[in-house]
């Protein structure tokens, strides 16, 4: 993903994607015409409804105005942004392996218009969310939440993910049930171990490791997914470590930290690292000052980890 442009996603971009992908200016000012009809208000001048978009591309993050709006409509957000803010929102994605800082700034360099007038806004406003949550800010948080919009499906688990982790059980309910419908591909499958992996979670807290380790069990061994296979074996470690087991527990810690790295995810491989301390206490130091390293890189939050 693109984000080397220091204003984020402006009108001037949004507009020549769109005049880049429908075969230039006039192209698509016949195009917007002709899928607005006569009732739309538009001007009946082609070169005056081709003035407008070309003023359009000159505001930047400032309100798109009616020709933003016929153009939202109309024509929604091209692919490669929308795929951009859903990249962005999702917490199993690799921008969430950023510095803290810079998933915050970028994100807020697109919770502007053109983006924030569309429906893409709400993977945005969910990357916020997860952005206050790995702060420790949980009431921006469910403000956040509270402001997403109207979700398509994928928004849908992302958003109820987080709710779940703010606490609300009946939301995993729901997410698993719309996991079980997406297509099956890594989107799916990393979904579903961000799920295992919430309800392992709770049963954690009341020290039934053996029921939790069934749930990251249920991961697919074989998925493409790194996130996934993260997801699998970290679990899986975490279970075995707290049922006595500390070779076992060691083999999935190091399998963990190995896709962890293959992918480049090393907000993961922190995780890796501090739970081979707990297991394997005679290099506790070693496994801490490395993942320390990697934590102050990327701003980690400590608190935002568990073993």
């Amino acid at each position: 993903m693109d984000l080397t442009d220091p204003l984020g996603c402006t009108w001037g971009r949004y507009v020549q994607r769109l005049a880049d992908e429908h075969g230039g200016w006039t192209a698509l000012t016949h195009l917007l015409m002709r899928r607005a009809g006569p009732s739309a208000g538009l001007p009946e001048d082609p070169g005056s409804v081709e003035r407008g978009l070309r003023r359009l591309r000159s505001r930047g993050n400032a309100p798109g105005g009616q020709y933003g709006q016929w153009l939202l409509e109309h024509f929604g957000v091209p692919r490669p942004l929308d795929e951009t803010a859903r990249w962005m929102g999702q917490y199993h994605s690799r921008f969430s392996d950023l510095p803290l800082s810079m998933c915050e700034a970028q994100l807020r360099l697109w919770d502007r218009p053109p983006i924030s007038e569309s429906p893409a806004a709400c993977w945005i406003r969910l990357g916020l969310a997860s952005i206050a949550m790995r702060r420790g800010d949980i009431d921006t948080a469910r403000l956040r939440l509270h402001d997403v919009g109207e979700l398509p499906p994928a928004a849908r688990i992302e958003a109820d993910l987080l709710h779940a982790r703010l606490g609300d059980r009946e939301a995993l309910s729901r997410a698993r049930a719309q996991i079980a419908v997406l297509p099956r591909d890594t989107d799916r499958d990393c979904y579903h171990a961000r799920w295992a992996d919430q309800r392992a979670y709770q049963l954690a807290r009341d020290a039934r490791y053996a029921a939790g380790a069934r749930f990251y069990r249920s991961i697919d061994p074989d998925s493409p997914a790194a996130f996934a296979l993260f997801r699998r074996h970290h679990g899986l470690a975490y279970c075995h470590w707290k049922l006595g087991d500390p070779d076992r527990a060691a083999e999935h810690a190091e399998a963990a930290l190995d896709h962890a790295g293959d992918a480049g995810l090393l907000r993961l491989r922190v995780m890796a690292l501090r739970l081979l301390a707990h297991i394997r206490p005679g290099e506790a130091a070693r496994f801490a000052q490395r993942a320390d390293r990697i934590a102050q890189e990327l701003e980690h939050l400590t608190s935002s980890s568990r073993p």
